[in-house]
């Protein structure tokens, strides 16, 4: 069974690297070309949910909190535990602990933008990001199957249901 830990972008990485395993990075280096490294996407101090398989970490998922809305800080499952249904608890998970607020996701992996489309995610405009990301952007153009932005937001009767 599946067990989350809570930690840092930092420690996760160190999880992981402590593991002897290497692909998964921090943001500002998975991003590359595709968004700035010095961006509030890629910097904004991020909550992390490692997922452990018999003390063994095989994946992380997060999100970083930005004026009343989360950033997505991306999902990575290690390569010999992909396909095995993992990525829909990774998902499952961040929607639990995301409460009510809406969570921008930025998908550079077109294979994966169907799944979270199944689960919810809606297609987004960058004009429904905060101000300051929208600047942070400003001239970055994406190809659509390179670079998917989608969001996540707990619809109203689920809000209120939630309330009484």
């Amino acid at each position: 069974m599946l067990e989350f830990k809570e930690m840092s972008e930092e420690d996760a990485v160190s999880t992981f690297v402590e593991d002897g395993y290497y692909e998964y990075t921090k943001r500002k280096q998975r991003y590359g070309d595709l968004l700035p490294s010095n961006s509030i996407w890629a910097t904004a101090p991020a909550r992390m949910f490692v997922g452990f398989l018999e003390d063994k970490p095989v994946g992380t998922i997060g999100f970083a909190p930005y004026k009343g809305v989360l950033l997505s800080a991306g999902a990575h499952i290690r390569r010999q535990y992909r396909r095995r249904g993992l990525l829909e608890q990774f998902i499952e998970k961040i929607l639990q602990e995301k409460g009510n607020k809406t969570l921008f996701i930025n998908l550079a992996n077109p294979k994966i933008s169907g799944k979270y489309r199944s689960l919810g995610f809606k297609d987004m405009n960058k004009d429904e990001l905060p101000n300051e990301i929208q600047e942070e952007l400003e001239g970055i153009e994406y190809p659509d199957q390179i670079q998917k932005w989608i969001m996540y937001s707990t619809p109203k009767w689920q809000q209120v249901l939630r309330w009484k």
